[in-house]
């Protein structure tokens, strides 16, 4: 199998992170990436690694080549989940130079465009079910979504 300089560096990373203590790597490629497993003794440690191999239109972020570290606890949000109802690429703007349709903190009604998700170059706006407050923006601009993914919390009004 063939490793992208970004996997390479990725596994690099968490090579420095088990401290060369680690009983087994897995590395598994998916549809939208890579998925590693570590092992480092008797508890394992799973982490994603996301690149696309299509470019989207617009702009992408390089936060999406970085290593998903182990994650750390952080402040508890609640709220109801807006999920993808399809696989593609989340946009929060109609354009790369535009405005988000809705950041943290906003209030959003039922039926309010809140996204646009990219499937097959159709660009298809998500609209909010619930009304309230968007207590979290959960998925980054320009990142791969799969069906069902949670892209927003919704604090319900």
């Amino acid at each position: 199998m063939k490793l992208s300089q970004a996997l390479k560096k990725s596994l690099q990373d968490l090579i420095s992170i088990t401290g060369d203590e680690f009983s087994e790597v897995e590395v598994e490629k998916r549809l939208f990436g890579w998925k590693i497993r570590v092992s480092k003794g008797s508890a394992a440690q799973t982490v994603h690694v996301v690149q696309p191999t299509v470019a989207p239109a617009g702009p992408r972020a390089s936060s999406s080549e970085a290593v998903a570290a182990p994650a750390q606890p952080e402040p508890s949000v609640s709220g109801t989940p807006v999920l993808s109802p399809m696989v593609g690429t989340f946009y929060i703007s109609p354009s790369p130079d535009a405005d988000s349709f809705v950041q943290a903190g906003d209030m959003i009604s039922v039926g309010q465009t809140v996204c646009i998700i990219e499937a097959m170059k159709i660009m298809n706006e998500i609209e909010s079910e619930v009304a309230g407050r968007v207590s979290k923006v959960l998925v980054e601009n320009g990142s791969p979504v799969e069906y069902n993914t949670p892209l927003f919390l919704i604090e319900p009004s």
